[in-house]
C-alpha cells in the first residue's frame, strides 16, 4: 500500500522536533466521560479496543502532511496545554544540563521511547495498533517498531528486570483497562525538551473507549528521586480509517544524525542567518 502518512526521515524529524512542545496535556481535574452501552465489545463483554490509533492532537504538528483524502489527523482540537512537571533541586539541575545537549535523547537514537512517551508521540505522526484476546492487549507502536505485549492474567512484575519499556501488567476496572508499569532501567526521556525519569519510575495507564473511536488516554508519572509530586497526563486516540496501515519504520538503534543538528545543539551545522 502506497503510504497514506508522508514522513521525514527519523534523524531529520528527530532534528526538527528539537524545537517542538513537549510532552502531552496536563491531566485536568474533571471526571473521565462515561463509557456508552453500545461500544464494540468481545466475547467476555470487555470494550474491544482492536484496531488502529493516532494521538489527536498536541506535540509538534507541522511535519503531517495528511492522509489520503486530505483529512489532517492532528488538527482535531487544539493544542492542549504543557503538564507541569515539578523536579526535586537536584533533577532540576539535571533536566536544565540535558536541555543543552538535547541530541543525546535516547530516542533521536532509535531506542525504544518508554512510557508514556510510546503513545506521546507527535500528533497525527506515528499510530499504534491495537491487538486483544481475553488474555492479553498488545500494542505495536509504528514508531521504532515497539512492542509491549500486557498479560491480564493478575501475574506479578518479574524480579531482576529491568526495560527501557520497563514491565506492564493490565486489569480492567469496568470498562476501562487500566496498566500498571515498573521495572524501568531509567534511561528514557519523556520528550526532546529535556524532561526525564530514572529507574524509580512507575506509571500507571488508564485506556477508556468512550466511544467506537475514541479512546480516553491517561497517565500518571510518579518517580520520588525525579519529580516533587505525579506528572498527569491526559489525551485522545482516534480509530484510523480501516484503509491504513501500520508503515515500515526504518531507524536503527544507535543512529547518529548530529551532522543534522545546529552548533547550539551539539551539532555540526551553522544556524541559517
Amino acid at each position: 500500500m502506497s503510504g497514506s502518512r508522508v514522513r521525514l526521515s527519523p534523524a531529520v524529524t528527530c532534528c526538527v522536533l528539537l524545537a517542538a512542545a513537549a510532552c502531552g496535556p496536563a491531566f485536568p481535574q474533571t471526571p473521565a466521560p462515561q463509557p456508552s452501552a453500545s461500544l464494540p465489545r468481545q466475547p467476555n463483554g470487555r470494550p474491544d479496543l482492536q484496531g488502529l490509533w493516532l494521538k489527536s492532537a498536541g506535540g509538534f504538528q507541522g511535519l503531517f502532511i495528511g492522509s489520503l483524502d486530505g483529512t489532517n489527523f492532528a488538527t482535531r482540537g487544539g493544542p492542549p496545554p504543557a503538564p507541569r512537571f515539578e523536579y526535586t533541586p537536584a533533577a532540576a539541575a539535571e533536566k536544565q544540563d540535558r536541555e543543552r545537549r538535547g541530541y543525546e535523547d535516547p530516542e533521536a537514537g532509535c531506542h525504544l521511547p518508554g512510557v508514556p512517551r510510546a503513545l506521546d508521540q507527535p500528533a497525527g505522526l506515528y499510530p499504534v495498533q491495537i491487538v486483544q484476546d481475553e488474555h492479553y492487549v498488545a500494542l505495536l507502536h509504528e514508531a521504532m517498531h515497539d512492542v509491549r505485549i500486557i498479560p491480564t492474567d493478575n501475574t506479578k512484575h518479574p524480579r531482576r528486570y529491568w526495560a527501557w519499556d520497563g514491565d506492564s501488567r493490565g486489569r480492567w476496572e469496568g470498562d476501562t483497562f487500566v496498566v500498571d508499569v515498573s521495572n524501568f532501567n531509567g534511561r528514557t526521556w519523556l520528550d526532546m525538551q529535556g524532561n526525564f525519569v530514572d529507574e524509580n519510575e512507575h506509571v500507571l495507564e488508564r485506556f477508556t473507549l468512550t466511544d467506537p473511536d475514541t479512546i480516553l488516554y491517561e497517565a500518571t508519572v510518579t518517580d520520588p528521586t525525579v519529580f516533587v509530586k505525579p506528572v498527569q497526563m491526559r489525551f485522545t486516540l482516534k480509530r484510523v480509517p480501516a484503509e491504513q496501515q501500520i508503515l515500515e519504520y526504518s531507524c536503527l538503534e544507535g543512529e547518529r544524525s548530529r551532522q543534522h543538528f545546529t552548533e547550539e545543539d551539539g551539532g555540526k551545522q551553522q544556524r541559517a542567518q
